[in-house]
């Protein structure tokens, strides 16, 4: 029945008031330095579950590289510490779930165990633990647990089973002025939520020192096919030993032990490797000839105690880069308009796969043999920006300002020339005029628009003009009426060039000979 049709009577609002005043009355009575030592011996307690988890993955991953090792002699003994690694895990993770309940219950689906709000609480562990019934439900998986561990352990260790009983006691506490609480009722009745909380963290650091107690105990049992070794050397291995500025320099450093009595077989691409000598260590080495990346592997064959040829296998990566260097003249930083100007970018000890650029004001294109940037506008600078990605990281290497200028003027020409002496006969046989540019490193054609002819006839001033590159047919009538010592002039010569500007060319100024 909804509120609406059961409405809240005078009575019923009394007895909610007078719930909400008890509680209050029960939170005051835990002292506030009371909760926050439950909270700080929790992080205790989680500090030395995270030290148990280190050391006992270490025992973990001796155990398999034993197992490898020697399958026959330890592959049983792995196999079992692998089923109390699953059991402890298990029950580690039902204890957390009972945690992640009651703190959710107490603070909203967004509650965190590491950042509990209602410490004070006293009413949700007792729900979800002894209402629910969920304290029997994990008393039992305890002793399920505990009766588990037991099973795996000779009964020759007493002082040992003696730990695990005292670590993973779930008996029921003595009775006080004849009271007869339970186990479950001893750690999650009437305590503040903290302290719940704080009880079953306490279970899991037990379960995880038990679990690091067995685990050890069948380590020992591991005899003398252990490796034995005679020699240690510090060791350095950077990540890089090319390093930008402001880039962080990273090396692992380490003993490495080495039996100097048994020599390896070390085989890269089915080829043996020598060994250096005292080092016991193979030495690799390739000549390349072009740039690029290179991946080399092989197999490491080593006899272990047991006489047994191990195989460990291994694969590494290098990059080869063509030997550069650069060379800049500073206040030639030019980009040509309408061009494709050729530019070379490297950066040195990068590939160039892992090289990107960047262009402001135009677009820079990749190609085979380096850059190509084309600019936009010739009244705005280009910037270029270079990018290296580095150990999977894009990093910024650096940005080049460019002046964008015009191409230069050609040089309007008639039969190779553009001044001096000229014959009539040399005149009459070109065909027009030409436009280039002399000494240019870029290539660029221009058109011939139009020009006019002009000269000197009977003391008046003489003009022929036309369209194109050719000379018209009055012009070239205009030629055959030339002497010795006239004076002919090709002015207001207009071309255009492939990059779309239209541009007017200085006179070109013949004496007929």
């Amino acid at each position: 029945m909804g509120v609406k049709n059961c409405p809240e009577t005078p009575r019923q609002r009394m007895i909610s008031l007078m719930y909400l005043v008890l509680t209050a009355m029960l939170a005051l009575n835990v002292d506030k330095s009371v909760v926050d030592a439950f909270a700080l011996v929790d992080q205790g307690f989680m500090k030395t579950i995270e030290n148990f988890n280190n050391k006992n993955q270490s025992v973990y991953s001796n155990f398999n590289n034993a197992a490898q090792e020697n399958p026959e002699k330890v592959g049983e003994l792995n196999r079992t510490v692998l089923k109390i690694k699953e059991r402890t895990d298990t029950l580690y993770n039902y204890i957390t779930h009972f945690k992640e309940m009651i703190v959710k219950k107490a603070d909203g689906p967004a509650g965190k165990v590491d950042d509990i709000v209602n410490k004070e609480d006293l009413n949700f562990a007792e729900e979800i633990m002894m209402t629910k019934k969920n304290g029997l439900l994990l008393r039992k998986a305890i002793e399920d647990y505990r009766a588990f561990l037991l099973s795996n352990i000779d009964t020759s260790q007493t002082s040992l089973r003696a730990s695990i009983m005292k670590s993973l006691d779930t008996s029921d506490p003595p009775g006080v002025e004849g009271t007869s609480p339970s186990w479950e009722s001893s750690k999650f009745q009437g305590y503040p939520l903290i302290a719940v909380v704080t009880l079953m963290s306490k279970m899991q650091s037990d379960i995880r020192n038990s679990e690091s107690d067995v685990i050890n105990y069948f380590f020992t049992m591991i005899d003398a096919s252990s490796f034995k070794f005679n020699n240690l050397k510090a060791q350095v291995i950077p990540k890089s030993n090319y390093v930008l500025e402001g880039d962080v320099y990273e090396a692992k450093v380490f003993i490495s032990a080495i039996d100097t009595t048994a020599v390896p077989e070390i085989l890269v691409n089915g080829n043996k490797l020598p060994i250096i000598p005292g080092e016991n260590a193979g030495l690799y080495r390739s000549t390349v000839a072009n740039e690029g990346t290179y991946v080399w592997k092989g197999v490491i064959n080593y006899k272990n105690p047991s006489g047994q040829i191990v195989p460990y296998y291994f694969q590494q990566e290098y990059q080869v880069a063509k030997p550069s260097m650069t060379v800049s003249p500073t206040r030639m930083n030019i980009l040509y308009f309408g061009l494709a100007n050729p530019i070379s970018i490297s950066v040195p000890g990068i590939s160039s796969r892992d090289i990107s650029v960047t262009m402001t004001n135009g677009r820079i294109e990749r190609t085979a043999s380096g850059f190509l940037a084309y600019p936009e506008k010739i009244t705005e600078k280009s910037y270029i920006t270079v990018s290296a990605t580095i150990d999977k990281v894009t990093k910024q290497m650096g940005t080049a300002e460019f002046r964008v200028k015009r191409v230069p003027n050609p040089i309007a020409t008639v039969a190779g020339k553009n001044e001096g002496l000229i014959s009539k006969n040399e005149l009459m046989a070109e065909q027009g005029v030409f436009a280039e540019i002399p000494d240019f490193d870029f290539e660029m054609k221009f058109q011939v628009l139009s020009f006019i002819v002009s000269t000197s006839k009977g003391g008046f001033i003489v003009d022929k003009p036309t369209n194109g590159a050719r000379f018209s047919q009055e012009q070239q009538d205009l030629f055959k009426g030339l002497t010795r010592g006239n004076r002919l002039y090709i002015e207001n010569i207009l071309v255009k060039g492939e990059d779309g500007l239209t541009r007017t060319l200085s006179a070109i100024s013949f004496k007929i000979n």
